[in-house]
């Protein structure tokens, strides 16, 4: 009996004493993915793009007892950083702001990283409660292929003058959140193209809503380009047919602007349409 007695209190020493020590430390992260985290894990941040800038968070609680106050409670992290020597070549980092009640901290991937798997440490620090630091380590994975652009109508058919809507499906398969540039090019009356930038979370997509107008009769191939402002190389497009068609009102607008092929008798008649049309529209 003696014996066992010795055993249950050399074990409730060791749960007391040495268990929270060395267990019990962790870092809790809520975003881009969640996980609780202790020394020996490896956080699987997804994937990002050359470029990018992903943004990782994490709660103050460190699941240690503060060690130098006279009541019972758990320590909280001050600061997460970055460890700069942890970091892939070219990349870069900010740490968080101190005590703040959800710790942001960012990594922006370098522009010319090749396709693979890296990996980087976060150091959570306690400034006032004794609480020893903790170093957690990261995975990402660099990927280009994280932008998916989807027309949900290939083909529009619209009046002269009379608005083409299209409606773009954008998804953003990256971890880090990114502003996408939309250039639509193809219909004379936009020359160029034109421009459109956007925003989308991490992990998300959008239905963006795009308005063209013509005005000119025909048939107009028209291409949609998304790229990531943090890369050109995290790009998508798709195709559409702008389908142009006059209608009776602007044939109507048309005549009232000094069409002079109408035998000389019909002319009133062209002139009153004209009339009409300035009515209705």
């Amino acid at each position: 009996m003696k014996r066992f007695d010795t055993i249950l209190i050399a074990f409730t020493l060791f749960l007391t004493f040495l268990a929270p020590g060395v267990f019990a430390s962790h870092l809790i992260v809520t975003d881009p993915v969640s996980q609780t985290a202790d020394a020996t894990a490896i956080v699987d941040l997804g994937v990002v793009g050359p470029g990018q800038k992903l943004e990782v968070v994490a709660t103050r609680a460190s699941g240690e007892k503060a060690k130098n106050i006279a009541y019972e409670k758990e320590a909280a992290w001050d600061r997460i950083f970055v460890i700069p020597e942890e970091l892939p070549s070219g990349w870069s980092s900010e740490d968080s702001k101190w005590y703040e009640e959800q710790m942001h901290a960012f990594v922006t991937v370098a522009k010319d990283a090749e396709d693979g798997i890296y990996f980087f440490k976060i150091r959570a620090f306690d400034e006032y409660e004794g609480v020893s630091a903790l170093e957690v380590s990261f995975k990402v994975t660099v990927s280009r292929d994280l932008l998916e652009a989807q027309l949900v109508e290939k083909t529009v058919s619209v009046g002269v003058e009379q608005p083409a809507l299209f409606y773009l499906r954008l998804k953003n398969k990256s971890s880090a959140s990114d502003a996408f540039e939309i250039k639509v090019s193809g219909p004379p009356s936009i020359g160029t193209g034109v421009t459109r930038k956007v925003y989308l979370r991490h992990n998300s997509e959008d239905v963006i809503p795009i308005e063209l107008f013509e005005g000119e009769r025909g048939e107009y191939a028209t291409l949609f380009e998304v790229k990531s402002l943090s890369s050109d190389a995290i790009n998508a497009k798709d195709s559409a047919t702008v389908l142009v068609f006059t209608s009776i009102l602007h044939d109507m607008q048309a005549v009232s602007h000094g069409v002079l092929l109408f035998p000389t008798a019909e002319q009133l008649i062209y002139a009153l349409l004209g009339l009409i049309a300035k009515l209705l529209s």
